[in-house]
């Protein structure tokens, strides 16, 4: 088989092999190629015998107490959410309760006691902001 590449296409190819095998991660037969292919040019071997460092640290690990403390954390806002959430379902519902009598069916706060349908659903409203806005900061910080 004989194939026709680029020069520039055939360094791009031998870059990407020469980096594999000085990681560590090249086949014998890779290694071999490399060697000889190095033989031949000179500025490709001196490309092998100082490759460029790239000194990166590795991330930080997460220690016991951060962990523990986002665990904490994330719990903290799931059950604040959770409690966030009951409260504007009840608050919202609350002035629509109702009653039977022998008269029929009545609600219990509406169109008798404006003041209990406010409050309620002023709570209601705050609840269910505070609902959002947890729910904001847990999906801010991907959880």
């Amino acid at each position: 088989m004989n194939l026709t590449i680029p020069a520039d296409c055939a360094a791009d190819v031998l870059d990407d092999l020469a980096a594999l095998m000085l990681a560590g991660e090249a086949s014998a037969g890779t290694r071999l190629f490399l060697e000889a292919y190095a033989k031949d040019h000179p500025e490709f071997a001196a490309r092998l015998a100082s490759p460029p460092r790239l000194d990166l640290d590795p991330p930080p690990t997460a220690g016991e107490d951060e962990s523990l403390r986002t665990l904490r954390l994330v719990r903290q806002y799931s059950v604040l959410r959770s409690i966030f959430t009951g409260m504007g379902i009840a608050f919202t519902l609350i002035p629509f309760s109702f009653g039977s009598s022998p008269d029929g069916v009545r609600f219990l706060f509406l169109n008798r006691h404006e003041g209990i349908v406010y409050a309620s659903w002023s709570i209601a409203a705050a609840s269910w902001v505070a609902c959002w806005i947890m729910h904001r900061q847990l999906r801010k910080r991907g959880l």
